[in-house]
């Protein structure tokens, strides 16, 4: 597949947003776990969802996941 091409059923990047689906991932945490997380997102002072969002960005480029230009893409905030 080029660069410039696309699978059926993926937004390119001139999709408008009220066409793009949305991709979630979602998963439980025991509430232990869960309280343990908050004291970490309260020491960083970031929401939980952010602090996931960056372990994970961070996971992935310690593995060699994601290369720089999609570092830049995968925005954290």
């Amino acid at each position: 597949m080029k660069d410039n091409e696309f699978k059926e059923g993926f937004e390119t990047p001139n999709t408008p947003k009220s066409k793009q689906l949305v991709r979630m991932l979602s998963f439980r945490v025991v509430p232990a776990y869960f309280r343990e997380i908050e004291k970490v997102a309260d020491k960083k002072n970031v929401t939980v969802s952010k602090l996931i969002r960056t372990y994970i960005k961070e996971g992935m480029k310690r593995d060699n996941a994601i290369d720089s230009q999609e570092d830049k893409d995968f925005r954290v905030e």
